[in-house]
């Protein structure tokens, strides 16, 4: 699969990342908002990699990783109840990439799987590489060689397994990063709090935008409330995948 780094204009992590990964072929800088990035919008078979921020009002240092999508509103940027496409096997390496430089470098950072949130929603595989969660993370320069770290390991390899979705627990995902380190392949995430919105129609469209198919629905059942939790499991067992029951 052709591979292409994207970076907006309008974002400060990455305008540094990009800075950092040098003169290579691969780059297309955007002028919108890094949860729109319109001018990529008919690119087609491609894997896109955005170099971005993460905001948190914690302001923790944090390395993540995750696919843009949303299951309700469109809050901050794509379109309502519209994923783009999650490249299961990039977000397992990249997460456990990141790990390996963090243990490497000693780093301070959070490293995190984070679930399906925002902008862009195009219908194309596409995975956000971020460094957070403030002006001063954004221009930490050990979060950014991080991140151009990965960004060039996701660019040298083309990795092989089996992918899964996860649903239930917070944005953080602790479970599904813990999971993640230890060899597992997320595509989609839902979280605990996109599950006022979830639907049948939702979980179907989970399944068909990650990449490659996945093998395995794991529900994070502490982290899902209790009124929904039934009517998951039943959506979850008829896609006919195999589905448990974690935590």
């Amino acid at each position: 699969m052709k591979k292409l780094v994207v970076g907006s204009s309008n974002n400060i992590a990455s305008l540094n990342i990009i800075k950092e990964l040098g003169d290579i072929n691969e780059v297309f800088m955007c002028d919108s908002k890094i949860v729109e990035l319109n001018e990529i919008s008919s690119i087609k078979n491609k894997l896109i990699i955005v170099a971005s921020s993460h905001a948190s009002k914690s302001k923790i240092l944090s390395l993540s990783t995750h696919s843009p999508g949303n299951f309700g509103p469109a809050d901050l940027g794509g379109e309502p109840k519209t994923l783009s496409i999650a490249p299961a096997l990039y977000l397992g390496s990249a997460i456990r990439k990141f790990n390996e430089i963090s243990k490497r470098e000693n780093l301070l950072h959070r490293i995190t799987l984070e679930v399906t949130h925002h902008g862009p929603s195009f219908d194309l595989p596409i995975i956000f590489v971020e460094i957070g969660s403030d002006e001063s993370g954004w221009n930490n320069p050990k979060g950014i060689n991080a991140a151009v770290e990965v960004i060039n390991h996701l660019l040298d390899e083309t990795p092989q397994g089996n992918s899964s979705l996860g649903i239930g627990g917070p944005h953080y995902a602790p479970y599904f990063t813990k999971k993640s380190l230890e060899g597992e392949n997320f595509g989609h995430i839902c979280s605990k709090y996109s599950l006022e919105y979830f639907s049948e129609e939702m979980l179907k469209q989970m399944i068909q935008k990650t990449t490659p198919k996945p093998s395995k629905i794991l529900l994070d059942w502490k982290g899902m409330p209790g009124g929904i939790k039934q009517q998951v499991l039943k959506w979850s067992e008829e896609t006919g995948i195999l589905t448990q029951k974690v935590r």
